[in-house]
């Protein structure tokens, strides 16, 4: 059986000849002319021969709809987007367009800064916190986040002379400040009045420190309270463990020999040397350590870091001065010159910034 549309051909000759003779010959009226091409359209639908979905001539760029003959797959709707969509088309532009990734919030919030529309989203200022808690739930002390007394980078200019005084709004500022971080560290404290001024020697908010856990300092050291906490954690984290790993037991008396003295560097009382961190607090010296058997690691007699191969005190000594280095800025000991051949020195000078470990 021959398909219907296999005569088109045939037919829109017939129907295009029969139209140039109709109009020759006047039969079409002036008020229904139409060009031969849709007069050979109508026809052609008229038959039955030609579907709904002939191309017209209205919009050269409109997209066509494809029949149900030639997908296989039935009439589309007009919503429908084919597979593959000719960009630029009137149907693509009335299709959503994909949203941009979203931007980091810390972008965001600076580019809604910048705009001029509006005023920028106020975010609140970081909070400086010196007390934290790790994920098992310990309380942990961050130093460097506790307020100071005073610039260091100025104050090592100054004379040592306890000159002037604090004023109570700076006394009451650090003072609060180091009583709610002294409360979450296991430390003996008293706290002392002010010393001296800001001016020269002194602490605002002076502590007397007379055990950081079960080791006692002897004699309780007049510190300021930022230097506690950095003692304290050194202790904690470093002094301790160790102890315990190469004897077995703890570290019960810590023999210091200065805190705070109003002095020039190296016990100097003359002369153009610099002040001492001593002076504001911000210093130890330590002699020896003594365990809870009476044992006594002392810096004078057991330390040498060649002995600390076939020495468990050497090796105590040389492990806690390595991880002194990681909490205060400057950590003598008897390997930097004769001065120190008794004793480590540790302070927080210049802020806690810059480091010297030798």
């Amino acid at each position: 059986m021959i398909h219907p549309s296999a005569h088109r051909p045939r037919l829109a000759g017939m129907l295009a000849l029969a139209a140039g003779l109709a109009l020759a010959a006047g039969m079409l009226p002036a008020a229904q002319a139409e060009t031969l091409s849709d007069f050979i359209t109508r026809k052609l639908k008229d038959m039955h021969l030609l579907g709904d979905d002939t191309p017209s001539r209205a919009t050269p760029h409109a997209p066509t709809r494809p029949s149900g003959a030639a997908t296989g797959r039935g009439k589309m709707s007009i919503n429908s987007r084919p597979a593959a969509q000719v960009p630029g088309s009137p149907q693509d532009a009335a299709l959503p367009a994909p949203l941009p990734r979203p931007r980091p919030a810390t972008i965001a919030r600076r580019n809604a800064g910048n705009s001029g529309s509006g005023a920028p989203e106020s975010q609140p200022a970081p909070r400086r916190t010196a007390v934290l808690t790790d994920a098992a739930g310990r309380v942990l002390v961050d130093p460097r986040q506790l307020l100071q007394e005073r610039d260091h980078m100025r104050a090592v200019y100054l004379k040592p002379k306890e000159i002037g005084h604090w004023d109570a709004a700076t006394v009451k500022r650090v003072r609060t400040n180091c009583d709610i971080v002294l409360a979450t560290m296991n430390v003996d404290a008293r706290p002392l009045p002010p010393i001296g001024g800001p001016e020269g020697c002194g602490i605002a908010a002076p502590v007397e420190v007379r055990a950081l856990g079960v080791a006692r300092l002897q004699p309780p050291a007049k510190l300021n309270c930022r230097f506690t906490a950095a003692f304290y954690e050194w202790m904690r984290n470093v002094v301790q463990p160790a102890a315990r790993k190469r004897f077995g037991q703890p570290v019960v008396v810590v023999r210091q020999l200065s805190s705070y003295s109003c002095r020039r560097r190296g016990g100097i009382t003359r002369g153009p040397v610099r002040i001492s961190e001593h002076s504001f607090g911000n210093a130890i010296d330590i002699g020896y350590f003594q365990l809870a058997d009476g044992t006594r690691i002392s810096l004078l007699g057991d330390w040498g870091e060649f002995y600390a191969i076939f020495s468990k005190k050497s090796a105590f000594l040389s492990e806690v001065r390595e991880g002194a280095c990681r909490y205060f800025s400057t950590v003598l000991s008897p390997k930097y010159n004769k001065a120190h051949k008794n004793h480590f020195h540790m302070d927080l000078g210049r802020g806690g910034r810059y480091k010297i470990c030798k």
